[in-house]
């Protein structure tokens, strides 16, 4: 490859350098071809050169910012200036993310020319510290490149497409474009873009042939061939796109050139495939995912299976199909616009929150809530998702354990929080417990099962899958024999809770495929880290579980309150409570779940520490087999969300895009 010296002009830092000096810059051994993942260079190694970006896209990471990317490079960016002349070594890592091309500029040749010339220095000085304050905030945001490919003719894939975009503009700092590539002929051409000389800091190529769209984003549609060889341009259009607009979705049509969607989706930080629960789309599927594999040296961890899915019904025969080829089903879309329909007719309830979570994974803001054990407390869950549903903040994925698993199911099984809250108060009177209580005589496993529970649950949500629930849900228990945590993510939901909520020493445990389980309580209280693990940025955790601190406090006040009454009568109901009950304070199941509690509070308090918001519906006569009391419980998750709202409604702010920086930068 080479390139013109008048090209290089037009850059303010090497049109500083001689004109002899630029054209040894255009040697062919100066420029670089960078795959797609591979590394420029690593944060502590010496300088020895600078690079200037021809095409592609590259990323910055500090290993003090925990290596998440921080700088985003484009055509006309360099890499590597500020250490060159300050002769230290690089401050980040730089890697490929989008397949490159690159001009190495040697440091030794740039030092002997500052020696030569000082006033040269200076002046590449001054350029570089203007240059850095004009365009350090434009590369530090968000740019990310996003595939669409629908395998089925039965979805309107184009709508499907707008309406992800409209999504995403009202959640998104930063200009949008969505790019559709088709195959009927239109005024620009992929062809025409490989003819296109373009220049390091030229204007938008495309800008003429822009539609905005009434949603505030910018629409382009793009010709593309069938002639193969029309692929190898698709890594310098995608840098040219992602050097103008923060977010970039590519609609691949399905019609278009197989080897253009490939590299596409390659090239794209991130890939969405839509299918349906056929054989024609896992057989599509697996065509695709072998070509992409073959391409990419395996590099296809991107790609992520879309279910479009109908409002109720399994897609287990396919997701454990997908499982097996290393691609698990990443989410669902129920309500999806069918082919030939207008694609603005909601079929469900549903279509919207599930277009919703992918814009806000694409702009990295996704919200998780995870729910604590905490046996009756924990039905201040309820309370937290009412306020959360009444101010519209939607929960992209739900993590619970114990009785935050129980709630968790029944809310993710698509029941609302008013619903959760009349299943709650079904066991408000005086002998409600006895319809869970299910004693097991003798107690030698323990002294209740937990088949009652699960019937109940059952009446909620049948024998759903984790794969027809409408939002995300984790269930965690703990495995008896290693006392492993287990994360249910597939199966029977009921089963998962039936194992999640095993107390035990109090609960008969449970079988599941042959493994023995009991609560997750036990291993983790607080699943925040579960949320964490599934990429989840912005976490909510509601912790029901006292710290030793919480509970002094209300020992001390409940003891203070006792001296200044005078001593209660006799009563017998007191005395046989006291004395039959396994329940009542200090007797054997009261003492067991306490100190399990004693256990929890630091995990819980420690795993609270990873989240952004966390709630805590504490109460000093919560009992937790208090299950006839409902209404205290939710009322005192309310409350406690209520207070934090202000905090909660900032966490899930819709960030409003300046109307300068919808305008194409030119």
């Amino acid at each position: 490859m080479k390139i013109n010296p008048h090209f290089l002009r037009s850059h303010p830092l090497l049109s500083l350098l001689p004109t002899f000096t630029l054209r040894g810059l255009v040697s062919d051994s100066a420029l670089q071809e960078y795959p797609k993942g591979s590394m420029v260079f690593k944060e502590g190694d010496p300088c020895e050169a600078i690079y200037l970006v021809i095409s592609g896209r590259c990323e910055s990471t500090r290993a003090s910012n925990g290596d998440v990317a921080d700088e985003v490079f484009g055509p006309g960016d360099t890499l590597g200036e500020r250490e060159l002349l300050n002769q230290e070594p690089y401050r980040s890592t730089v890697t490929v993310v989008t397949h490159s091309v690159l001009l190495r500029i040697s440091g030794k040749v740039l030092l002997e020319l500052f020696s030569a010339k000082p006033s040269l220095a200076g002046r590449f000085s001054q350029t570089i510290t203007s240059k850095l304050k004009t365009e350090r905030e434009a590369r530090s945001r968000t740019h990310r490149v996003v595939s669409l490919l629908t395998l089925s003719s039965h979805v309107n894939e184009r709508a499907l497409a707008q309406r992800l975009a409209s999504s995403l503009a009202k959640i998104a700092v930063g200009n949008l474009l969505l790019v559709h590539l088709v195959p009927v002929e239109q005024k620009i051409s992929l062809k025409k873009w490989a003819e296109i000389s373009s220049t390091v800091n030229g204007e938008f190529c495309f800008a003429q042939e822009l539609h905005e769209s009434r949603d505030g984003y910018q629409e382009l549609s793009l010709y593309v061939s069938n002639d193969p060889s029309e692929a190898a341009h698709i890594p310098s259009l995608l840098g040219h796109f992602a050097k103008h607009f923060n977010y970039v979705i590519l609609h691949l049509v399905s019609e278009v050139a197989v080897a253009s969607s490939i590299e596409c989706m390659i090239q794209s930080d991130l890939a969405y495939v839509f299918l349906q629960p056929d054989a024609e789309s896992l057989y599509n599927f697996r065509l695709l995912i072998k070509q992409v594999d073959a391409q990419s040296n395996g590099h296809c961890n991107h790609i992520k299976p879309v279910v479009c899915a109908e409002q109720s019904g399994p897609a287990t025969e396919l997701g454990l199909h997908l499982r097996h080829l290393g691609h698990p089903v990443h989410s669902f879309v129920r309500g999806y616009p069918i082919a030939g329909s207008s694609g603005f007719i909601d079929r469900g309830g549903n279509y919207a929150l599930h277009i919703n979570s992918l814009a806000r994974e694409i702009a990295r803001c996704r919200i998780g809530l995870a729910l604590s054990s905490g046996g009756a407390k924990g039905l201040a869950h309820i309370g937290v998702i009412q306020v959360l549903e009444e101010n519209g903040i939607e929960i992209d994925a739900v993590a619970g354990s114990s009785m935050g698993a129980y709630v968790g199911s029944v809310w993710a099984y698509g029941h609302d929080g008013e619903t959760c809250e009349k299943i709650a108060r079904e066991l408000e009177h005086r002998w409600g417990l006895m319809h869970v209580v299910d004693p097991v005589i003798p107690p030698r496993l323990g002294f209740l099962r937990t088949q009652r529970v699960i019937r109940r649950l059952r009446r909620s949500i049948g024998y759903a899958h984790f794969s027809e629930l409408h939002r995300p849900l984790r269930v965690v228990a703990t495995y008896l024999d290693t006392l492993e945590r287990v994360v249910f993510s597939t199966g029977d939901v009921a089963s998962a809770v039936q194992a999640s909520i095993a107390i035990p020493g109090i609960c008969v445990p449970v079988t599941i495929d042959g493994g023995v389980f009991i609560d997750g309580g036990i291993a983790d209280p607080l699943p925040v880290d579960v949320l964490s693990e599934m990429g989840i940025e912005r976490i909510i955790a509601v912790n029901t579980i006292p710290t030793p601190e919480r509970l002094r406090h209300c020992r001390d006040a409940e003891r203070e309150l006792n001296e200044q009454q005078s001593r209660p009568p006799f009563s017998l109901r007191s005395f046989l409570n006291k004395h039959l009950n396994y329940f009542a304070r200090g007797n054997v199941l009261d003492t067991m779940l306490r100190s399990i509690h004693g256990v929890q509070t630091r995990v819980a308090e420690n795993a609270g520490r990873d989240a952004d918001i966390v709630l805590r519906p504490w109460e000093c006569d919560a009992r937790w087999h208090d299950f006839t009391n409902p209404g205290k419980y939710i009322a005192l998750g309310r409350k406690v969300a209520e207070d934090q709202l202000p905090q909660i409604k900032a966490l899930a702010k819709q960030n409003e895009i300046a109307p300068a920086e919808m305008a194409v930068a030119s």
